[in-house]
């Protein structure tokens, strides 16, 4: 599991004076960087695509509120995982809660490919089963 935090800025707010939700695609996304972040420095690139990306906005961000995005691996496949996201805002009141689907990609050919053995570990090590 991994918990990423991040202040609201300017520029993610829109009209109506909240978090506009494409935003909170950018938010989670710093989360799944962060889980990656010591693969990466140690192995390289490990090339995936994102499939598939669902929020539920349960409710409103607001500007210079605090964000704590807490990220785990919910199901690993052969050629995919899965992730699960729960955004909070800094009083810990649960605002969204998301979802991604990553494929293995291999950029060469253009498609899905098995997940590498040593990626398939260190998933293993963020994997908390039971609510995929």
């Amino acid at each position: 599991m991994v918990k990423a935090r991040l202040t609201v800025m300017y520029r993610d707010v829109d009209t109506l004076g909240h978090v506009n939700n494409a935003v909170y695609l950018s938010y989670i996304e710093h989360a799944r960087v962060l889980m990656f972040k010591e693969y990466f420095a140690k192995y390289g690139n490990f090339h995936f695509v994102i499939a598939r990306a669902e929020i539920d906005y349960l409710r409103p961000l607001f500007l210079l509120d605090d964000v704590e995005v807490v990220a785990w691996v919910s199901r690993i496949g052969r050629t995919s995982f899965t992730i699960n996201y729960e955004v909070y805002n800094g009083r810990g009141e649960l605002c969204a809660r998301a979802r991604t689907v990553q494929v293995a990609y291999d950029p060469q050919t253009r498609s899905k490919r098995e997940i590498d053995p040593v990626f398939l570990r260190y998933l293993k090590a963020h994997l908390r089963e039971g609510d995929s």
